[in-house]
């Protein structure tokens, strides 16, 4: 098990607008609007403002994964974030290309899975798609999002963390037709990376495995 350090980066703290919305909705960064147009800029209020540290679980913290708190540029709103600031919540990590139709599919497929999921409980799960096209310019995956009407947090893995996945979690990783994907918990526990689609019902039990180990 291994907690997920929390970075002080200034996110955004409107977070009514996102639960408002559809599915994990949208929200602004810094006061300043993104685009109407494009919807993948799904920014959830870190742990650190509305839980307080565990000391048991700070002492018994192992060093988190480089790729965990790697510098990301969200692909919608040019803010910068890594997921480590997602901590408490349970992150659904999926890699991707813009090329690649499984990862469409397999993304269409979540999609399904988060507007099946209870307003009250969308906080508290975040969806983020990071493609493993190391030189893609932010604004093409942008468009790609909106393209699709993918409502999830977008980004391009810098070649450093694609590498780090890689030699943590395995070379699939980095092979996007594969439709690697996988879980971080609310506890920081890391599942593992998975492959090959998954039904919407699919994603949503492993929605929930991740909350109730969380919970017990």
């Amino acid at each position: 098990m291994i907690p997920i350090p929390i970075r002080r980066l200034a996110l955004l703290t409107a977070i009514a607008p996102a639960l408002a919305a559809p599915l994990l909705g949208t929200a602004t960064a810094t006061g300043q609007e993104s685009p109407a147009a494009c919807t993948s800029a799904a920014w959830l209020e870190p742990a650190a403002a509305t839980a307080p540290a565990d000391p048991t679980r700070a002492e018994a913290a192992e060093p988190a994964p480089a790729w965990l708190t790697a510098d990301l540029t969200d692909a919608c709103s040019g803010e910068s974030f890594a997921l480590a600031d997602f901590a408490g919540k349970t992150v659904y990590v999926e890699a991707m290309a813009t090329w690649c139709p499984p990862c469409r599919d397999q993304l269409s497929r979540v999609k399904e899975a988060a507007a099946q999921i209870p307003e009250e409980e969308r906080k508290e799960i975040v969806l983020v798609a990071l493609s493993s096209e190391v030189d893609l310019p932010r604004e093409d995956l942008a468009a790609y999002a909106v393209d699709n009407d993918f409502p999830f947090i977008f980004a391009v893995m810098p070649a450093k963390m694609l590498q780090a996945m890689a030699e943590d979690l395995g070379q699939e990783i980095a092979v996007p037709p594969a439709t690697p994907h996988l879980i971080v918990a609310p506890d920081g526990t890391i599942g593992e990376l998975r492959t090959g689609s998954s039904s919407p019902e699919e994603i949503l039990a492993l929605f929930a495995e991740a909350q109730n180990a969380d919970a017990s």
